[in-house]
Parts: structure tokens; C-alpha cells; sequence
């Protein structure tokens, strides 16, 4: 993941360095810079768009990459091998963020019903899907009523900024978990969201 931040951030954008921020639960790093290219969110894995060209060639020569464009994927690949979570990438104003979920934080443990002890260190993974918490409550909501509730109009943006943080860092669940792409998908707040939002939200 340093490898990787170092190859693509941006270095045009001043006043901000790449930066690792360790939590109890997750590791997050900060790239400086955009999403570059046809690059998104959700295709990122697969998806190669070299922003630092020159820098790529010098890591491919000192062995510090096997292949070029194959870095997201040699990762998602590595996690997945040993049972982890692959990391949830959101851009924040100008800002890329991977966040890294710890082992026992696996999508599928977010997952469980309402049945389950919420960890106590949970916390919104920006400021975001802070602040979707905030307006959220118990009942199912579909996307138009989400993105009203947050004033965004852009589906995308809402899809990229807050949708998936908010599922990757356990906000938020799906009401067909195992059809993602349901055409009547909804999505309330998970019970450690509603947890944290009565001990923190005034």
C-alpha cells in the first residue's frame, strides 16, 4: 500500500503529504490527489492508469513491483488468499482514502444481526458517513431518500463518498445482503452505528 501511494499520489498538490493513520480497527492511507484517468472506486481493482510514469519505471526496475498496473489487485489478492477483507478506497475532497479493515472486521461480521455485541471502538470512517449516521435512524432507506436527506445529487458521488465507506466500515447494512444489486435495495444503520450515534450525536 506505501508502495503504491508513493507511485500515484499526485505531487503537483502542495502543503500535504501521504499519510498512514493507524486505528484500532483499520489502517487508512491518505494519498494526496484525485482518482486519475477511468479510474473509480469500484473498478480500481482492475482498472490501470499510470499517473507517474517515470516513477513506476524506477520501482519495476529496483524490483519494488513485479508488474505494472497489477498493484490493487497483487493486494486485494494477497488479503483475500488469507481470509481478509480487501480494502475500501472513497476519494475525500482531494484526497484517495484505502482503509484497511482489521482481521475480525470482515464484512461478513458486520453483517451478522443486530444479535451481535458491538465493538466498542467502532467509529465512522469520515466525516461523510459521520455525517449520513446522523440523519439515518432505524427504518430501511433507498438511495433518492438517502441523498436527499444529505443534499447530493449526483448519484455517483453519493455512491463513492458514502455508500461504500459506510458499508465497508460497518454503518450501514443492506436489506438483500446477498444481492447487492437488488432493484429495491435499501440500507439502514447497523446496530453499533446506532450505538455510537446515541453516545455521541447530541
Amino acid at each position: 500500500m506505501v508502495v503504491n501511494s508513493c507511485c500515484h499520489r499526485a505531487y503537483n498538490i502542495k502543503g500535504t503529504e501521504i499519510q498512514i493513520k493507524m486505528f484500532d480497527d483499520r489502517l487508512v492511507f491518505e494519498t494526496p490527489g484525485d482518482l486519475p484517468g477511468l479510474v473509480r472506486p469500484d473498478n480500481i481493482r482492475h482498472t490501470h492508469f499510470s499517473r507517474n510514469p517515470k516513477i513506476a519505471q524506477y520501482l519495476k526496475a529496483y524490483n519494488y513491483v513485479k508488474e505494472f498496473g497489477e498493484g490493487i489487485d497483487r493486494i486485494c489478492s494477497e488479503l483475500e488468499t488469507k481470509g481478509c477483507a480487501i480494502p475500501s478506497f472513497h476519494v475525500d475532497a482531494f484526497i484517495l482514502k484505502a482503509t484497511l479493515m482489521a482481521e475480525w472486521t470482515t464484512e461478513n461480521e458486520f453483517d451478522r444481526s443486530s444479535t451481535v455485541q458491538v465493538p466498542s471502538n467502532y467509529r465512522p470512517s469520515s466525516v461523510q458517513v459521520e455525517k449520513l449516521v446522523q440523519l439515518m435512524h432505524d427504518e430501511y432507506l433507498n438511495v433518492s431518500k438517502m441523498m436527499e436527506l444529505c443534499g447530493i445529487k449526483h448519484r455517483m458521488t453519493f455512491r463513492d463518498n458514502y455508500i461504500n465507506p459506510a458499508l465497508s466500515d460497518g454503518s450501514i447494512e443492506r436489506k438483500y445482503p446477498d444481492q447487492p444489486n437488488h432493484p429495491k435495495q435499501m440500507y439502514r444503520l447497523t446496530e453499533q452505528a446506532k450505538v455510537w450515534k446515541l453516545n455521541n450525536i447530541d
